[in-house]
């Protein structure tokens, strides 16, 4: 219960990683406040968690919307009057080549998996400097590191929110606001649901990692959950890939 007394914002959280995450962190004694688009799925989520004993809220938010997500913070704050932890998971992705992708989809790619990060860090950071300490993780993913095909809108989110959160630790040193990323890579949530019914595609591309499968949400909000506790305060503006060695496995098959 290392997170007792702590209230946390997860974006996002009611399903998939995010959901996984809310779970982890409710968990480890936090209270957890949902921010999702889907306030039924949000609601849904906090009923499961008041349920099995843990504290939650839900708040509707498209968090692409800068009086969404100054709601969202105020709200939390006046309800538990603290924020402590923000994970910024909300994210969407357009699968088409450079020359189908269109502007629209490019633009709340980029609206939803960058601006948004900004836009509730630049709500939640006061209230974390008023308590005196405050720990934030992007999540990312390991197409923020390299290129992908057919995902340009989707890779240049995540690579810009890797460079967004190594440029934000640096503001925030020296006032005991840390921020990091996870990045991911093959999880298997219900944005991956396509692939992972294939069979033929999910055996070969789970099979491209160190580990020999594809990754878990459960392990993905495990690796959050460090980078929350306390454990991590040696560690900001860093990016923890989450991704079964799948990166180093590419090094080593283009170098063979």
């Amino acid at each position: 219960m290392e997170l007792k007394n702590k209230v946390a914002i997860v974006t996002g959280g009611s399903v998939g990683i995010g959901r996984a995450i809310v779970g982890k962190l409710v968990s480890e004694g936090a209270t957890v406040v949902i921010a999702d688009i889907n306030l039924e799925s949000a609601n849904l989520a906090v009923s499961e968690i008041l349920k099995g004993g843990g504290n939650a809220f839900a708040v509707k938010a498209d968090v692409s919307n800068s009086s969404d997500v100054a709601n969202m913070a105020d709200q939390t704050f006046a309800k538990y009057s603290r924020i402590d932890i923000l994970v910024n998971n909300a994210g969407i992705r357009f699968i088409n080549p450079l020359l189908e992708q269109t502007e629209e989809e490019w633009r709340r790619t980029l609206d939803v998996n960058l601006t948004a990060p900004f836009l509730c860090c630049k709500a939640v950071i006061p209230y974390m400097l008023k308590n005196g300490k405050g720990k934030i993780v992007n999540i990312s993913s390991v197409a923020g590191l390299f290129g992908r095909p057919e995902r340009v809108a989707y890779c240049a989110s995540k690579g810009g929110e890797i460079a967004f959160t190594k440029a934000a630790a640096l503001d925030m040193r020296g006032k005991n606001i840390y921020i990091n990323a996870v990045a991911p890579a093959l999880i298997d949530t219900p944005l991956n649901s396509g692939f992972a019914a294939d069979n033929e595609l999910a055996a070969v591309w789970g099979k491209e990692n160190n580990v020999g499968r594809w990754g878990k949400p459960s392990e993905v909000a495990d690796a959050v959950f460090f980078l929350c506790s306390n454990s991590s305060d040696f560690i900001s503006g860093t990016v923890l890939t989450v991704d079964g060695g799948w990166t180093s496995a590419m090094v080593r098959a283009t170098e063979g």
